[in-house]
């Protein structure tokens, strides 16, 4: 088959969640099929170039994602969905999976799938609903387009794909709601077990793009209370984006300087070490469709500790209790959570070990052959009427 991945975002210029999954599936499937992956040019002045197996085009030079108040700007998914058009034109695929997350460019692949009689897979990482009249309280007409557009789109493709039980659901939801295949996300189990721990560990690890979501503040505001217990203490904080010098203002207002360490983005080999050397991966995210980055902490026998919100499917991977814990979004939930787990070192170290027996079933291979199903059903045309695909 000739497949091609939609998105504006490219690991390892971004390592979000849809990134990497996208990166995952394309290298994997580019052993026995043509993939190509249609996004910004990240990669320099070239309009193509080859990763890891696959081909990855260029629409134009990359623009900012995130505005001045940290948040995704609709300037730049509207470029990337116009740009997109003629460049899916140019060539005929057999399957198009197109990221939901933004919005236009599903549109667009929509609309280019339709003209050209392609088979069009959406894949939804997350459905925001209500949760943009928070995310964007100042600007309540932005808040009410987005939320309009998302709703807009959830019937189109002629597959739709959710990464976990939890987008599905919320897909589902109301009464122009429609159903989805659930395809998760994975782990590079072999690749984190050939790395071994970093010589430096510190007992608590934070790995994602620094956005207002992810509430890493409630960690940092977590911590003088565990330091307080624990003198010696030490958190690192993997990624960066919009909240950083904010964060970074947060952990030197507490005194926090021989404590904590802002790493910015590292190499997947870094993040698995540290990972691997630390104690706990803290998650203090209100929104995640899915959370890789809870199963690939699991894989390396650190035991999660995240939030439970309404909008995060984080939780639905964890065990509370057993293979990590769930807490609410509160300094004091998560300081009581990991001061519990480090004052136990006979309790952390059993749940370290059922994390990693837990980690053991979001292999990538097998969710990759998932995917290889669902993308020869769309071809075939193996749909059933609400779009949901069924076995032939």
């Amino acid at each position: 088959m000739k497949i091609a991945f939609v998105h504006d975002g490219l690991y390892p210029y971004f390592k979000g969640g849809i990134e990497r999954r996208n990166y995952e599936l394309a290298t994997r499937l580019s052993a026995r099929h043509e993939v190509h992956y249609i996004t910004w040019r990240h990669w320099g002045a070239a309009e193509s170039a080859h990763r890891e197996g696959f081909i990855v085009h260029g629409v134009g030079a990359p623009r900012p994602f995130y505005g001045a108040d940290g948040k995704r700007t609709v300037g730049e998914a509207a470029q990337f969905a116009l740009r997109l058009v003629p460049a899916l034109r140019q060539q005929r695929f057999d399957v198009i999976d197109c990221s939901a997350t933004p919005y236009l460019p599903l549109y667009a692949s929509w609309l280019v799938a339709r003209l050209t009689r392609t088979p069009l897979v959406a894949t939804w990482h997350e459905f925001w609903g209500d949760h943009w009249a928070s995310y964007l309280p100042h600007r309540p007409i932005t808040a009410r387009i987005a939320r309009l557009l998302e709703a807009g789109c959830r019937p189109l493709g002629d597959v739709r794909v959710a990464v976990s039980p939890f987008t599905a659901q919320r897909l589902a939801e109301g009464p122009r709601g429609v159903s989805a295949r659930v395809v998760g996300n994975g782990v590079a189990l072999d690749a984190i077990g050939r790395i071994p721990p970093a010589g430096e560990a510190a007992e608590i690890v934070f790995v994602g793009r620094l956005i207002d979501d992810k509430k890493v503040d409630v960690l940092l505001r977590a911590l003088p209370t565990l330091v307080a217990e624990f003198p010696a203490l030490r958190c690192t904080i993997v990624g960066d984006g919009p909240e950083r010098a904010r964060l970074e203002h947060i952990a030197a207002s507490l005194a926090l300087g021989a404590h904590v360490r802002f790493a910015g983005y590292v190499g997947d080999e870094e993040v698995f070490a540290l990972m691997k050397a630390a104690k706990v991966f803290a998650l203090p995210s209100i929104r995640e469709g899915f959370g890789i980055t809870v199963i690939e902490a699991m894989a390396s026998g650190c035991v999660p500790v995240v939030a439970r919100a309404p909008h995060t499917g984080a939780p639905l991977l964890v065990r509370d209790g057993v293979d990590g814990l769930v807490c609410e979004p509160s300094v004091d939930s998560f300081a009581a959570g990991i001061g519990g787990l480090l004052r136990d070192p006979a309790r952390l170290a059993a749940m370290r070990a059922e994390a990693q027996r837990s980690a053991a079933k979001w292999d990538w291979d097998r969710l990759t052959l998932e995917m290889e199903e669902v993308y020869r059903g769309a071809r075939a045309g193996v749909v059933a009427g609400d779009g949901v695909l069924v076995n032939s």
